[in-house]
């Protein structure tokens, strides 16, 4: 069962890079948790080329990608052989609470204070790589200048 999966896993993993995968009754699987992500938090959620979803991966020991359903709905889909458990930092379930910890995250700092990225306390949130980079904070003239040359 285990190189079953394994073989899977990669197979969906390959036809990633060729556009969307679209995966069938994941309801007859007992190694995977479907999970619906809003639209407008599933780019905060995977993180740049996916960079989030790969943290959450290494810190539950699962593995997780968006995919499409019989209807072409995109959703998130979260596999382990281990479920997990309400207090374990390791499975399914430990990587669901993470995904929502996420989805609620975005959804305060898009509602009410009207704060972005930065109104985040440094310790909490995305890891060090999903941070501004100092770069993008520059003024407008010395960007206009590095363009010129």
């Amino acid at each position: 069962r285990e190189r079953t999966r394994c073989r899977e896993f990669i197979q969906w993993l390959l036809a990633q890079r060729r556009g969307s995968v679209t995966i069938r009754n994941i309801t007859d699987r007992d190694d995977a948790t479907e999970m619906h992500v809003p639209e407008n938090c599933k780019g905060w959620v995977t993180g740049n080329r996916g960079s989030e979803l790969r943290r959450m991966e290494a810190e539950t020991g699962s593995f997780m990608f968006m995919a499409l359903d019989d209807r072409g709905e995109e959703r998130l889909i979260i596999f382990c052989h281990d479920a997990g458990s309400k207090t374990s930092p390791r499975g399914r379930m430990a990587a669901e609470r993470l995904v929502n910890e996420m989805i609620q995250e975005k959804l305060r700092d898009d509602g009410g204070r009207g704060g972005g990225r930065d109104s985040r306390s440094p310790s909490r949130g995305r890891s060090p790589s999903r941070r501004r980079s100092p770069s993008r904070r520059r003024n407008r003239d010395s960007r206009s200048r590095s363009r010129r040359r």
